[in-house]
C-alpha cells in the first residue's frame, strides 16, 4: 500500500517536472 502511495507520488511529481520543462523549453 505504501509503496503504491510512493509510487503514484514519484510519477506525479515527474509528470509536473517534465511539463514545467517542457513549457521552459517552449518560450526559448
Amino acid at each position: 500500500m505504501i509503496t503504491n502511495f510512493l509510487c503514484s507520488l514519484l510519477v506525479g511529481i515527474l509528470i509536473t517536472f517534465f511539463d514545467y520543462w517542457l513549457n521552459n523549453r517552449d518560450k526559448k
